[in-house]
């Protein structure tokens, strides 16, 4: 058999294309969905604030209307936002697309591809199990680490604690009292409940490889020394690195990279759920023509290759630049201009916190 479509891939990405392509019921191709996990767990969560309605509001594990940002013993707190910061639980939403998909999908997991080659106008895919033939492929797969470029990376231990340490109505989105060294460094904080939170350790800088060892010191010490508990227990880990640049595209006709691997996903602050959701339904309404519009616009582009640029030659003073951006007096600007939803008011609030000279030194540079 030659199906019409493969996606590579069964994380939210591909899922999520999967899901935008079933709903469209004018789509009638046999699709292959191919991941070489051997089952779905709780393995991510994807958070951001609802500036948009979205299909997952039953896959939420939590959302919050107030959160704080701790820098040299300051903190700032947003409370009067009319965006909810939402998590999405993983296994919630593999499962909820799994039991949606129509009888045109086939999901194979255990699938470890080797090769894909174009012969005419087919794409043939090469897992140790077997050969598969498709017209078109939209590939998720995460990409290869380049270690010459920025990345947020991230390590974090979802707990519970036998006292309530947390409040589970505030988020801690950003914690930089803490090491800063060759890059910037925090802890971010989801409380689930009063005893039971996500814990991470996160840095944006150049990354070799993700060492887990070294995150788990960041955590234990913090989790220990800062935050004070010292009995809990650990439900599960997650770990990993979000591009901070742009991957180029070696694309034949006919084959697509989706997800982080295509790009879909803010530079400057990592967030990519709303923008893969985005994505997804460009794609699937233009299935046979498809659009290149695009899931993030050239204007929050361009400021996000600006902002990585003063980030690569002003680490140091980075954290009090991010606690800058967050301006009390304008939360729900901040967080459209976050979300890449601001009009140019929201943009010019959030802009004229920083500091123009060095910004303006990097844009008479840009693209040098």
């Amino acid at each position: 058999m030659i199906y019409d479509i493969a996606i590579i891939g069964a994380g939210c990405a591909g899922l999520s294309l999967a899901y935008q392509i079933s709903k469209n019921k004018n789509i009638k191709k046999k699709i292959i969905i191919l991941d070489n996990k051997s089952e779905f767990k709780k393995d991510r969560t994807w958070s951001f604030w609802k500036v948009d309605e979205h299909d997952f509001e039953d896959c939420l594990e939590k959302e919050w209307f107030k959160f704080n940002i701790k820098y040299q013993d300051q903190y700032k707190i947003f409370d009067k936002t009319i965006y909810p910061y939402q998590t999405i639980d993983s296994l919630k939403f593999y499962n909820k697309i799994q039991n949606e998909l129509s009888n045109d999908f086939e999901l194979r997991l255990n699938s470890n591809i080797n090769t894909i080659k174009k012969k005419s106008n087919i794409f043939e895919i090469k897992t140790e199990n077997t050969n598969i033939e498709a017209k078109t492929i939209f590939d998720s797969r995460v990409p290869n680490k380049d270690p010459g470029n920025l990345y947020q990376h991230f390590c974090g231990y979802e707990i519970k604690t036998t006292e309530n340490y947390f409040n589970e109505n505030s988020v801690t989105l950003m914690d930089f009292d803490c090491e800063q060294k060759n890059g910037v460094h925090f802890f971010y904080i989801l409380p689930f409940a009063n005893n039971r939170a996500l814990v991470e350790t996160t840095w944006l800088s150049y990354l070799d490889e993700l060492d887990k060892k070294n995150y788990i010191k960041e955590l234990e010490s913090y989790i220990q020394d800062d935050l004070k508990i010292k009995n809990y227990n650990i439900i599960r880990e997650e770990i990993g690195a979000i591009p901070m640049f742009r991957i180029k595209s070696q694309n034949e006709f006919g084959y697509f990279n989706i997800g982080l691997r295509g790009n879909i996903n803010r530079m400057s602050t990592g967030y990519a759920f709303p923008y893969i959701q985005k994505h997804s339904r460009i794609i699937a309404s233009t299935i046979e023509n498809l659009s290149y519009e695009k899931a993030i616009s050239s204007k929050y582009e361009f400021l996000d290759r600006l902002f990585v640029k003063v980030l690569k030659n002003n680490i140091s003073i980075m954290p009090n630049i991010f606690f800058k951006i967050f301006n009390e007096h304008c939360q729900n600007q901040v967080i459209r201009f976050l979300s890449s939803k601001g009009s140019l008011l929201d943009d010019y609030q959030v802009i004229k916190t920083l500091p123009k000279k060095l910004f303006l030194k990097n844009l008479l540079s840009y693209g040098k």
